[in-house]
């Protein structure tokens, strides 16, 4: 038997202004209270709409997402359209990952009977007049109370700054959790064979330096035997000279021996 799981808030009258909605029980921070939830419109459907309560023409439902498009609370909505605003919140709006939805969320401890509220936050593209600050006043009584809903422009820089932040220390988590995740056996496997490869690798290449060096030796080797053969030729061919000279030499000392002889007969 599936049983229903009880809900973290409740709905009834506020201090602040009309219904609020409250803490049923202890509620964590972190905690996904409920859904914005409610009918999609684009920004010209929405600015064409008339107010819900023409006593209170400025009084809105309204919950823009960064897709583009804005949740209409007040058509298709739940308790979440109840939730006050206030300068100094307990709960924000968490987007999911495409910006189609939006969720509201403690932002600390929050005890059971404290009413939730959140930051509007309204976005106004007209010029910010003092006027504008009173149609959209705030009675949250808040020590930080800017006195309006508008989200004025240092709010709006302030924001950004924060988001920015966010998504930094998101990005070091995963990071850090990288660092942290053991390298798993596959990944392991192919840096083995990339290393194995990159060590045959510079053995083949290692292998066709001493090659190359065993090859180069070789012909000085051949070289120096060619040279030294060389030498002896040459030597030789001098020793073989010098005997022919010493040959003839002799030849013509016997010749003129013998014609000096030759000569004493007659």
């Amino acid at each position: 038997m599936v049983t229903q799981r009880q809900p973290w808030h409740v709905v009834k009258p506020s201090k602040l202004h009309g219904n609020g909605v409250f803490a049923l029980r202890d509620i964590p921070a972190g905690t996904r209270i409920l859904q914005y939830a409610g009918k999609r419109l684009t920004p010209e459907q929405a600015d064409a709409l008339f107010p819900v309560n023409p006593d209170e023409p400025f009084h809105t439902f309204f919950f823009a997402l960064s897709n583009g498009k804005i949740v209409d609370g007040g058509q298709g909505g739940n308790d979440s359209r109840w939730i006050n605003h206030s300068c100094a919140p307990n709960c924000e709006g968490h987007e999911n990952v495409d910006g189609s939805r939006v969720f509201i969320v403690a932002m600390r401890d929050i005890p059971a009977g404290e009413e939730l509220l959140y930051d509007y936050s309204l976005v106004i593209d007209d010029e910010i007049t003092e006027e504008l600050k009173q149609n959209y006043r705030c009675l949250c009584g808040a020590a930080q109370c800017r006195g309006t809903m508008i989200a004025l422009q240092s709010d709006r820089s302030q924001a950004v700054a924060d988001e920015l932040r966010e998504v930094a220390a998101e990005l070091d988590a995963e990071m850090e959790q990288a660092r942290k995740t053991p390298v798993s056996s596959k990944q392991k496997t192919a840096d083995l064979k990339a290393t194995a490869n990159k060590q045959a690798e510079k053995g083949e290449s290692d292998q066709d330096k001493d090659e190359d060096t065993d090859d180069d030796n070789e012909s000085a080797r051949s070289k120096d035997k060619k040279d030294k053969k060389g030498k002896k030729k040459k030597k030789d061919k001098a020793k073989n000279k010098d005997k022919n000279k010493d040959k003839k030499a002799s030849k013509k000392d016997k010749e003129g021996k013998k014609g000096k002889k030759d000569r004493k007969k007659e």
